[in-house]
């Protein structure tokens, strides 16, 4: 029987390839010494990733960040950065700019750009690789019943921001739902933190939905989430309003927010809340995803960005 790839989805994808490779979380791991090295490459595409507005510098720190986002999930800290390059016929300034960047946003997460590769391609496609190193990964598998569930940040800018270019709406005066869109931020020091504290993490691209699931299946848990609990920013909520969006849809199912979703006891988030600016959104349970919103508790549904999806 043929199948084509949209038939299965990214996921049955990851759980054909889990076969015979151990994966399952935001980036690899292997042991080195007396420590760990964590692995993870993160692709770019121009017709999917590219937003309008988005300029060449725009771009290079885009791929640097989404890659630092998956180490910063797993407590690590980011040593090397890789970068395979698809190009079309750009301008010469132009690739100046995208590496450029690429360059200054590895300074700033205190990462080596080590270089990478470059070939001729119609569609701009980039490919990075990052590389860091932790004494002990955090694991989306170790979260258990009575921990809180917390996460960095605010949630769903970067879904509204996203939803309102490429529908050509008005976000004057709007600038940070947009940048929260454009130009994401690796949660590298909050994941250093974190990484002392956290009984699980990983972080939320796709979707704080499917990110909640990713725990509690890995950890062989449920969660409970309190909708009115979400830290959604102030300007978001205006810039919702003002069109007619549900923001919470977005904080819940929209991806990009690139914040790290995390689980521990509530003794030990006490002490690191104030240090990452976490707001704890719910409770690690024995089974079964619920979401309580306007005075009733549902089923929460899993829902999210996916690659190579039917829908």
């Amino acid at each position: 029987m043929r199948m084509k790839l949209s038939s299965i989805g990214e996921r049955g994808l990851i759980r054909r390839l889990s076969s015979f490779l151990d994966i399952g979380d935001d980036a690899a791991y292997i042991r080195h010494e007396d420590a760990f090295l964590v692995l993870t490459t993160d692709m770019m595409y121009e017709k999917t990733h590219v937003l309008p507005g988005m300029d060449y510098r725009d771009i290079g720190r885009f791929i640097v960040n989404v890659n630092a986002s998956d180490v910063a999930s797993m407590g690590a800290k980011p040593l090397a950065f890789l970068l395979s390059c698809g190009l079309p016929d750009i301008e010469v300034k132009d690739f100046d700019a995208l590496t450029h960047a690429v360059h200054l946003e590895c300074r700033k997460y205190g990462m080596e750009y080590a270089g990478g590769d470059t070939k001729q391609s119609d569609v701009l496609t980039l490919a990075g690789f990052c590389i860091g190193t932790t004494k002990k990964p955090i694991l989306r598998s170790g979260a258990r019943a009575g921990d809180i569930v917390a996460v960095t940040g605010s949630l769903g800018s970067a879904s509204l921001g996203t939803h309102m270019l490429l529908n050509g709406l008005d976000c004057k005066g709007f600038k940070g739902i947009v940048d929260k869109a454009r130009k994401p931020k690796a949660r590298v020091a909050e994941g250093l933190i974190l990484g002392k504290y956290a009984s699980a993490m990983t972080d939320i691209s796709d979707s704080l939905s499917i990110s909640l699931y990713n725990v509690a299946q890995a950890s062989g848990v449920g969660v409970k989430v309190f909708a009115g609990k979400l830290p959604i920013d102030d300007a978001a909520k205006r810039l919702a309003e003002k069109y007619a969006i549900d923001v919470t849809a977005c904080a819940l199912y929209g991806g990009g927010d690139y914040e790290l979703l995390f689980t521990m006891p509530k003794k030990d988030f006490i002490k690191v809340k104030d240090k990452v600016k976490a707001t704890e959104i719910g409770m690690v349970t024995k089974k079964g995803a619920s979401l309580f919103m306007g005075g009733k508790e549902t089923r929460l549904v899993r829902k999210g960005f996916e690659h190579f999806s039917a829908k």
